[in-house]
């Protein structure tokens, strides 16, 4: 073998140990129109948000944990949305809220005593394996959080805004409307007169626009779309 074949050689091999390194690292997951998407390098061009508003139609806060019929992530979104325009005026954000949990369309929503109880196990299990404590503690909750900044950035992106971090009293807001009505539907679900675990209680109850009843995922999904050109001009049609 000369020495140009074996350079060839050697770069194939390089390149074909790469490609299984990228490979390896990618998550795949099934579109609304069939495609495979890498969950974990999503683009702003594969964004679709008729599918983000059909599949937060269908997914139930607290994870149905409730009497009666599933309250939506998509019912939740919209209505905490006309809360913060009806209290500022501002439909951006408004926006912003309408698709502050717009990544569970992909990631489902995991409720908070879920993240603490799989993060405690994990932990245990890490620390048993010579992890330290301080690096363990925390890690899933970590995880799940930086899985879902990196889909917000190209659903934000896609939505066309600005990332909310550049904008501090924006993240402020909708991060404070999202536990106000997280109380709010806690006493509308359960009967909460008091304080609910993992929830902030000091917050004021956000200015509602109706009664928090649990709507159908079709009228879920229909408002969601209705929001989604109100607040910020995207024109979709249901899925």
């Amino acid at each position: 073998m000369n020495q140009e074949v074996r350079h060839i050689s050697k770069d194939a091999r390089r390149a074909g140990q790469q490609a299984a390194r990228r490979a390896s690292k990618m998550v795949p997951i099934v579109m609304l129109d069939g495609r495979i998407a890498d969950l974990a390098d999503l683009r702003a061009n594969q964004v679709d948000f008729a599918h983000i508003a059909a599949a937060l139609s269908k997914t139930a806060r607290f994870a149905g944990r409730h009497r009666g019929g599933a309250l939506s992530v998509a019912q939740h979104c919209v209505m905490g949305a006309d809360a913060l325009f009806r209290e500022s005026g501002d439909g951006v954000l408004a926006g912003y809220f309408l698709l502050h949990d717009a990544h569970e369309y992909l990631l489902g929503d995991i409720s908070r005593p879920t993240v603490l109880d799989i993060d405690l196990k994990t932990a245990e299990y890490l620390i048993e394996n010579g992890v330290p404590a301080a690096i363990a503690h925390g890690a899933v909750a970590h995880g799940i959080k930086r899985s879902k900044l990196a889909l917000d950035a190209p659903i934000i992106e896609a939505a066309q805004l600005p990332p909310i971090s550049r904008m501090p009293l924006y993240a402020r807001q909708v991060a404070e409307m999202d536990e106000r009505m997280c109380m709010a539907e806690a006493r509308a679900l359960y009967g909460a007169k008091g304080d609910f675990p993992l929830v902030r209680c000091d917050l004021p109850p956000p200015k509602l626009t109706g009664a928090i009843e649990p709507w159908g995922a079709m009228k879920a999904e229909i408002a969601f779309l209705d929001r989604l050109e109100r607040y910020l001009g995207i024109v979709v049609r249901a899925a």
